[in-house]
Parts: structure tokens; C-alpha cells; sequence
């Protein structure tokens, strides 16, 4: 299998700048990006997970949503479906990348998201943000903190916990990323790495 640089960049044309963005970061975050790729598997909606997993997928996505944001866009909402990991004849450890773009919404400015048009409607209840299901009318504008609930509300499904489960989590530091992202006042909400 080709290296991790060579299958992103591949992975869709249309974003290849985003991607090619993505596998930069992530090059320099993890290191092993230079490695050959053993694995490439897509994740489905009843994947589960061990805590080190969703924790290193809880850091890449947090860097490629904070990469999005940068360009002027961010997420309405995450899925598990929209994730490929990537493993590496190092050592295994999955690569997290977000394979699907077909959420991305602009930023209307510093703080706020805007929807125009919804690829997916009904929203998927258990990954989006509270907000993000009361929407009567579009365009739809919502704080960008509803993409950092639905990510961590991604990680406790990968975890098959809930948010009433939160708690199991305590002392760890993904239990301290997820409490910043599930504030219930999305201005408050803070996407926060420190792994």
C-alpha cells in the first residue's frame, strides 16, 4: 500500500488542498505519515472503540476541524461513517482522517457557522449539537461550537457510552477535552487538545 501523503491526496479532488493540509498536520504531529499504510478501513456507525483509540481519533480530528476553521469552514456535524483510519507498518496505530466533506458548512464570521443547504436532512439526532436540531429555517446560523459537541458526542458513540456515561470518564484526559466541547452554552464550548 502506498504511504499515508500519496492515499490522501487521493482521496478527493475537489478538496485536494484541504487534504493535502490534513496529511501535512498530521505528518508533523504524529511522525509516522512516512511509513506504508498496512490498512485503510472506513468506520461504520457501529464501530466500537478502546479509550486509546477514540483518544488519538479525538486528537486528529480536532486537528483537521481546527485546519477547517482556519480556511473559513467548520462542520455541522460529525459521523463515524465520514472517518477513514489509517494503520502503518510501524507499529499499527491509526491514522484519523476525515474522509467526507459533505458536512462543511462556512463560517459567517469568527464565531458563527452558516448553512444554506443541508446534504442531510433529517439531522442524525444522536451526533448534532442541541441547537443544530431546533433549526426552522435557512439559511441557519449557529455558533461553531456545535461542531465541538458533535465531535465529542463522535467519541462517546465510538465508546458505545452516552452523555449520562460521561462520568466513567473521569481523570481522563479525553473526559476533560469532552467536557469543554459539551458546555451547554455553545459560546463556552472550547476545542482544547492536550494529549
Amino acid at each position: 500500500m502506498d504511504t499515508f501523503v500519496q492515499i490522501i491526496q487521493a482521496l478527493d479532488n475537489d478538496n485536494k488542498e484541504i487534504y493535502e493540509e490534513y496529511s501535512e498536520i498530521l505528518m508533523n504531529q504524529t511522525g509516522i505519515m512516512k511509513h506504508k499504510m498496512t490498512s485503510c478501513t472506513k468506520m461504520t456507525s457501529s464501530h466500537k472503540m478502546n479509550y486509546a483509540a477514540v483518544e488519538t481519533m479525538a486528537c486528529h480530528l480536532s486537528i483537521q476541524l481546527q485546519a477547517l476553521e482556519r480556511r473559513g469552514y467548520s462542520l455541522l456535524f460529525w459521523q463515524l461513517s465520514d472517518i477513514v483510519v489509517f494503520a502503518t507498518d510501524e507499529d499499527n496505530k491509526g491514522i484519523y482522517v476525515l474522509a467526507n466533506l459533505a458536512q462543511l458548512v462556512r463560517k459567517k464570521d469568527e464565531m458563527h457557522i452558516v448553512l444554506n443547504y443541508p446534504a442531510i436532512y433529517p439531522f442524525p439526532k444522536d451526533v448534532c449539537a442541541p441547537e443544530v436540531l431546533t433549526m426552522a429555517a435557512l439559511p441557519f446560523i449557529t455558533h461553531k461550537g456545535a461542531s465541538y459537541y458533535s465531535l465529542a458526542l463522535l467519541c462517546l458513540k465510538a465508546l458505545q457510552l452516552s452523555l449520562e456515561d460521561l462520568h466513567l470518564l473521569r481523570g481522563t484526559k479525553l473526559y476533560y477535552f469532552l467536557e469543554r466541547c459539551l458546555k451547554d452554552d455553545p459560546s463556552e464550548r472550547i476545542l482544547l487538545i492536550t494529549f
